[in-house]
């Protein structure tokens, strides 16, 4: 009993590991039909029966919740109930002409009219409220503590700017002053005396104002709202994602190493 409950699920994980990834290295039909065709469907099958559990363990969660009245147990009975209707209206009752199955698409089907009427308002209600957390999660990553909350600071005040039309009517000038801003901003701590900073930061705008008037720059790129934020999304932003994507990949493959090896035993309970 004891091979079948850790022995077994550990070799057969093994197996199914290696064949599967033997499929994209080995030039072997019979091999690739398996890693594109059974193994897909078995992925399948197998996502049934877990989707099956997870409904029973819903049940049994939330009716043990309401039969030991635990803490907020009164939202379980509305989480059973709507449960409940959608299993009702998805297998049982159907509200329209089509046959089932394809009701689920059928706009005049009851099963189609809950979710239209009540599930995407429900999740437009949830993304608002989460709007609300956003942004008080905003103010607080937003304050300049070091070197990294300033340029989080810049880049969100200047990606917002730049996703709204009011961006683009930002004159060019003013563009001019958050740059030198930003610069003073991050050099300030070796400027001790305050009249110093206030006069070269005045002169500073005043000379780069008058240079961008005499060479005729004031319609460059570099002035523009929109412009940056495209510059950031396409640059910094991307570079940003790959790594991240990067580590990703290199985290699944470090876990696809230990689930063939079998080292990873997560799936037994350990």
């Amino acid at each position: 009993m004891m091979f079948i409950k850790r022995q077994l699920a550990v070799v057969v994980m093994m197996a199914m590991g290696f064949l599967a990834l033997s499929g994209y290295f080995i030039n072997w039909q019979a091999l690739r039909d398996f890693t594109e065709k059974d193994a897909t469907n078995f992925y399948m099958i197998i996502a049934g029966f877990a989707a099956f559990l997870g409904c029973l363990n819903l049940l049994q969660l939330h009716l043990q919740k309401i039969a030991y009245k635990k803490d907020n147990w009164k939202y379980s009975i509305f989480t059973l109930l709507g449960f409940l209707i959608m299993i009702i209206f998805g297998f049982i009752y159907n509200g329209s002409n089509s046959s089932m199955g394809p009701h689920l698409k059928d706009e005049t089907s009851a099963f189609y009219w809950m979710y239209n009427y009540f599930y995407l308002p429900l999740g437009s209600t949830m993304f608002a409220l989460l709007a609300f957390f956003v942004a008080s999660a905003s103010y607080r990553a937003f304050r300049i503590r070091n070197f990294e909350a300033t340029l989080l600071l810049i880049s969100g005040v200047l990606l917002m700017l730049g996703r709204v039309p009011i961006g683009a009517l930002i004159p060019w000038w003013t563009v001019v002053f958050i740059y030198t801003s930003i610069i003073f901003s991050i050099i300030a701590y070796m400027i001790k005396d305050k009249k110093i900073f206030f006069i070269s930061y005045l002169g500073s705008n005043i000379l780069i104002l008058f240079i961008i008037n005499i060479f005729g720059w004031y319609s460059a790129s570099f002035l523009s709202i929109p412009s940056i934020q495209e510059w950031i999304m396409a640059v910094p932003a991307t570079a940003g994602a790959r790594a991240i994507m990067i580590g990703i990949a290199l985290g699944i493959i470090a876990q696809s190493f230990r689930i063939m090896t079998g080292r990873e035993r997560s799936i037994l309970g350990d």
